[in-house]
């Protein structure tokens, strides 16, 4: 979470940044907040170690690293804590090697400006970019964002005053949702990315593995040679006990959600760039993006959607800021039917009976072991046993190159074979990629019980490390 002048609200729990030397005012609060945030990063050009240290003794700072940076400008980076641990691990994932990998997230907003700069920031704390189409909304939104200018936010695009030619002048008062998914579209094919995410200013997006976050997930899911993946939809729900504060997270005051209704069950918004150009997303709504060659992930990764924060919120949203602006010729088409069950007096509150309070573990959880044993039963009746599977060089091969080793035949896998079993350590290189290629050798030898093939590889994967 980006901090100028003042501390922002909501920020219990986050990452806050300061990239500008602070004011003595602004370390005091920074101090007096640190007990209640995970952690302080200050990036400040033009001071030294000697400047920062003193500074921040001053003010009672005492975990965390404070190191003398030459890029992108000469400064000071700073990584603080009230836990030594806690800062050694935050300060270790900031020096690890940037990865060539880019994943950007094309958002439309009109009138989010009470969740859009957590929405914003959950994407940037995840590894992903994102590009603004804000549809001449009339709120703060837009303020709302800004401060994420620079800070992973690359653009804030007014649509459709600045998306070039081809969208009339209805789009100022309407939604027209063809023409909004095709600007992404076109957006897709503008701005380099290595994946984009089609994602609405009220949703929060998440990797479904514990500790992974959504970039790496699919630079993962890039490395297993996919293009696509779904998510797994779940709409949280506001209750008379719920109390949101506009500007602050509200996954943190909103815990109760559903299950989504058969319209929102198709989910494909993340896709690899495709060479052959532009996307499809207008064909299904926005929900299944298209493309020649598409193969999408068999995991489904995790999809939070906060569409009504308050029973306040929920009347002007649907009545004034979406039922009244749909594109009639869309709604005829059996498009926009989300709020269809709500009526003129609704209160728009759910009684959390009927609802599942959120536990990311347990869903997690349940959707790894869903799709485990969905996979296995798919392999079950395409009569094939995945413990006799043998691995190909071509496969290897292919995935060790998608995961950044360079051209890998059988000679160079037979190397990494040996050095896999070896005790004794090579270079980065070498151990980068026999470490890739052990994780499919463990793979392949848990499936088939071989667990004292596992304990080998171990052993040597240990021993190595040992004596680097």
């Amino acid at each position: 979470m980006p901090v100028d002048d003042a501390l922002p609200a909501g920020h219990d729990g986050a990452v806050l940044l300061v990239d500008a030397e602070p004011s003595d005012d602004l370390l005091a609060a920074l101090a007096d907040a640190l007990p209640r945030v995970e952690a302080l990063v200050l990036w400040v050009p033009g001071w030294d170690v000697a400047t920062a240290a003193d500074a921040l003794a001053r003010h009672g700072f005492e975990h965390g690293s404070v190191s003398g940076v030459d890029m992108p400008t000469p400064g000071v980076l700073s990584v603080l804590t009230t836990a030594e641990a806690r800062a050694e691990a935050h300060a270790a994932a900031l020096a690890e090697r940037e990865r060539d990998f880019r994943a950007l997230a094309i958002m439309p907003a009109y009138n989010e400006g009470d969740v859009i700069g957590a929405a914003i920031g959950a994407l940037v704390a995840e590894g992903v970019d994102v590009y603004l189409l804000d549809h001449r909304s009339t709120d703060d939104t837009v303020a709302a964002a800004r401060p994420w200018l620079g800070r992973g936010l690359v653009r804030v695009e007014r649509f459709p005053d600045e998306s070039g030619p081809g969208f009339d002048e209805r789009n100022a008062h309407e939604m027209v949702w063809r023409d909004i998914l095709r600007r992404v579209e076109q957006v897709s094919g503008e701005v380099e990315a290595d994946w984009y995410l089609f994602v609405n200013a009220d949703e929060f997006r998440e990797a479904p593995w514990p500790g992974v976050t959504l970039g790496d997930g699919l630079r993962e899911v890039d490395e297993l040679g996919y293009s696509a993946v779904n998510f797994e939809l779940v709409n949280f729900r506001p209750t008379a006990e719920d109390r949101f504060v506009p500007g602050t997270d509200v996954r943190d005051a909103l815990r109760f959600y559903e299950e989504p209704g058969a319209y929102d069950l198709l989910q494909v918004k993340a896709w690899k760039r495709h060479p052959g150009g532009p996307v499809n997303l207008a064909h299904h709504g926005g929900h299944d993006v298209l493309f020649e060659g598409k193969r999408v992930f068999p995991v489904p990764f995790l999809l939070r959607h906060y569409p009504i924060r308050s029973a306040e919120h929920g009347r002007r949203k649907v009545i004034a800021e979406r039922l009244g602006r749909f594109a009639a010729e869309e709604r005829a088409g059996g498009w926009h039917v989300q709020y269809d069950h709500y009526g003129d007096d609704s209160d728009y509150l759910h009684d959390r009976a009927d609802l599942t309070e959120w536990n990311g573990d347990a869903f997690r959880a349940a959707v790894l072991a869903r799709t485990t044993r969905q996979l296995t039963l798919l392999a079950t009746a395409a009569g094939r046993d995945l413990g006799a599977d043998e691995a190909t060089v071509e496969g290897l091969g292919g995935w060790l190159e998608r995961r950044g080793h360079g051209p890998t035949g059988g000679p160079e896998i037979a190397r990494l074979q040996q050095h896999m079993l070896s005790r004794v350590p090579g270079g980065p290189d070498l151990e980068a990629a026999a470490s890739d290629l052990g994780r499919v050798v463990e793979a392949q030898a848990r499936v088939r019980g071989q667990m004292e093939a596992v304990r080998t590889l171990g052993e040597a994967s240990d021993a190595r490390r040992a004596a680097a």
